[in-house]
């Protein structure tokens, strides 16, 4: 799934924002990824026979990154979300994004092809020009492109939904509009 623009993704839960952390905190391995290759590397190298959510989390807002056993996925795509309180629990809201680092280098890998595509084609070679180009597009399209989104929205409709309160039998008759007049007919 291409992830080159943020996907928006919102839903409320009964569990309250406190319990929303703490259950989130509780499953997370704690980890941020960062544009550090070493750090990544380690990272990756101890979780490698395993696949684990891991991300950070501050008092309101929360990042959500999975990996998959036996892959390098770093700069894969996360969640990134915001915690807020309702009046039956809690409503979370946020986005399916890569991190900014992966935009970053995308980009850098698309200017580098392209100025390599106009040298090529300066120097007189067209079919040159049009390699270097679709390097830079296969390069571009492969960096955003991973199957997280699914694994991460699949951990996020583990948290309960919130309860639907049923309409009592007073309440009902209660909202009903009488009327007044005389029934005996």
């Amino acid at each position: 799934m291409f992830v080159i623009f943020p996907k928006k993704y919102e839903f409320d839960t009964r569990l309250t924002p406190k319990k929303v952390m703490r259950r989130i905190e509780g499953d997370l391995q704690e980890y941020k990824p960062t544009i550090n290759i070493l750090s990544t590397a380690r990272f990756m190298k101890m979780h490698r026979q395993e696949s684990v959510y891991y991300g950070r989390h501050d008092a309101d807002s929360f990042e959500v990154y999975f990996h998959r056993m036996k892959r390098r996925d770093g700069g894969s795509t996360g969640f990134y979300g915001r915690v807020s309180k309702t009046e039956s629990g809690a409503h979370i809201k946020g986005w399916f994004r890569k991190p900014v680092y992966a935009y970053v280098i995308a980009v850098l890998w698309v200017l580098i092809c392209l100025f390599c595509a106009v040298g090529t084609y300066a120097a007189g070679s067209q079919k040159g020009a049009y390699i270097f180009l679709g390097i830079g597009v296969a390069g571009f399209l492969l960096m955003l492109c991973d199957g997280n989104e699914k694994y991460i929205r699949a951990y996020l409709d583990e948290f309960p939904e919130p309860e639907i309160r049923d309409r009592g039998v007073e309440e009902i008759r209660d909202a009903e509009v009488t009327d007044c007049g005389d029934d005996t007919k």
